[in-house]
């Protein structure tokens, strides 16, 4: 990874290059749409060899984080948090943590058992980066969902200790695709919703918990003691609802707050965590969605897809059918993002996208890290039309909620 301390002027136009033996890829021609230079790299692909980085602070600093800025009065009035739990190779990582980076901002990671290696650079760079977390615990990750909801939680509640407004739950390949202030600008015209996918897939929701288990608020042990829905017997009896969406999602301080410190949910994260195929789908949509439990900035469960419809989900960018897949190149379903596609990830209106694979195109992944690290930090900042994020589903339910307008909400009402 190149140190790229002396290629920064402020207000720069992006220029990037990659350069492997006689390849040479311009990502500035990629993004801005020049199609001869696309078909050039399409046949030239770049694939994800690891290199040993120079761990010390001063190389750390180097590759672009020392250059870091905070350069708009929104991002100095609010924060972000991330809690992502992490596999892949260090360098990956810290690329991707790169195309997001701002020092107000909060960063834990969860480290997958399986991989010390990586643990030992993420501590490193925990030392190096004041406002980057790695939790104590680690977790063997299985690609079903395994430990994930779990290793979340982990860092949700570490994070608690720290001062911010809005936290994203993300997994290992999630990217950003809006600068910081972009995020931070349409999180405020929204006045900050819940961000989360939901999925009206019965059958697939029977398939993925263990049916086996007691899922009764008694027996899931899910109220503290004093609170009245403890002694509630036509409530502790009843067995929770569960819904399914996708993993990465948004929320505001105070309902990580209230998962964490007003209700239990250890029971119902362990009985969840089995190896049932795709499991933590349903860990923050069920808890969320729940009337029982009522979270703050939660959602009822019968206005979930009037508020939440799937079109306005802003969390995570995905292509999931083959024919609608611009890059002709997937991996187990999903759309793999190549070189074709940096030119149009610009008119996509979520805050991350999924996914680059290093195994297939490293050199578009590297590009578009570099060229959001150039936006964050450099570029003349982008408008985007909040009028659309503004008019969106969950931003209406927040308003709402914020006025205490419990009629229309209980209604449905947009």
């Amino acid at each position: 990874m190149e140190d790229i301390s002396n290629k920064i002027e402020s207000n720069a136009q992006f220029q990037f290059k990659i350069k492997n033996g006689e390849i040479s890829i311009d990502c500035s021609k990629l993004i801005n749409g020049d199609m001869e230079h696309i078909e050039y790299a399409s046949k030239n692909y770049l694939t994800y060899k690891e290199e040993q980085l120079n761990m010390t602070c001063d190389a750390i600093n180097s590759r672009g984080f020392g250059h870091a800025t905070i350069r708009s009065r929104i991002e100095r009035k609010y924060s972000l948090a991330y809690a992502r739990n992490i596999y892949t190779s260090y360098e990956i990582i810290e690329l991707i943590l790169l195309a997001q980076y701002s020092k107000n901002n909060h960063y834990c990671y969860t480290v997958d058992s399986k991989h010390p290696e990586l643990l030992e650079k993420m501590k490193q760079l925990e030392k190096c980066l004041p406002n980057v977390y790695v939790s104590e615990n680690q977790y063997d990750f299985q690609s079903g969902g395994k430990y994930s909801s779990i290793g979340h939680f982990d860092c949700m509640k570490l994070l608690l200790n720290k001062r911010w407004n809005y936290m994203f739950i993300l997994q290992n390949d999630d990217i950003a695709i809006k600068t910081n202030q972009q995020v931070l600008e349409i999180l405020e015209a929204m006045d900050f919703p819940l961000d989360m996918a939901f999925h009206n897939q019965k059958k697939l929701i029977d398939s993925r918990f263990n049916h086996d288990y007691s899922w009764t608020y008694k027996d899931l042990n899910i109220f503290l003691e004093g609170d009245k829905r403890k002694e509630n017997k036509s409530i502790i009896n009843r067995n929770i609802e569960f819904h399914k969406g996708l993993v990465p999602c948004g929320m505001r301080y105070e309902t990580v707050e209230y998962l964490a410190k007003k209700i239990n949910i250890t029971t119902f994260l362990n009985q969840l965590n089995t190896d049932l195929y795709g499991h933590d789908e349903l860990t923050w949509q069920t808890l969320l969605a729940d009337d029982i439990l009522n979270i703050p900035g939660g959602i009822s469960s019968k206005c979930i897809y009037i508020y939440h419809p799937r079109f306005a989900y802003l969390s995570r960018k995905v292509t999931w059918n083959s024919k609608d897949c611009a890059t002709n190149m997937t991996h187990h379903l999903v759309c793999t993002w190549n070189v074709q596609i940096l030119r149009l990830i610009g008119n996509y209106k979520g805050f991350h996208g999924y996914r680059f694979r290093g195994e297939q195109d490293f050199g578009a992944f590297k590009c578009w890290v570099n060229y959001m690290y150039h936006k964050n930090n450099f570029m003349v900042h982008e408008n985007l039309n909040l009028w659309f994020y503004y008019n969106l589903q969950p931003s209406i339910l927040q308003r709402k909620i914020m006025v205490k307008d419990l009629k229309s909400i209980e209604s449905c009402s947009l």
